[in-house]
């Protein structure tokens, strides 16, 4: 048991679990907002989950040992994502903040 273990997490095991519980959590948040229209929308959903996505994709390559330039479009895209993510949430917080 012990080499099963240290291979898990010596290699992309942890990362590739870590990735699949992030997409399943997903998967249901988006699937409870859909069916009864109440939780998280679903681009609020998107907009959390997906920075990360990014990260751990960037994690996975640097162990993987795949080319530099992939790690660093991953992390440009995680960049890109929080930002996306940042502004939308601050145009809605100031288009609330107008009417009240």
């Amino acid at each position: 048991m012990g080499n099963a273990a240290s291979g898990f997490f010596a290699g992309t095991g942890l990362v590739d679990f870590v990735i699949a519980v992030t997409l399943v959590e997903a998967a249901l948040l988006v699937l409870w907002n859909v069916r009864t229209g109440r939780g998280i929308p679903v681009r609020d959903v998107m907009g959390m989950l997906l920075p990360g996505m990014w990260l751990m994709l960037a994690l996975r390559s640097v162990i993987s040992g795949y080319d530099g330039l992939i790690t660093a479009l991953y992390l440009l895209a995680a960049g890109f994502s929080h930002a996306s993510d940042l502004l939308r949430r601050h145009r809605y917080h100031a288009d609330k903040n107008r009417f009240e």
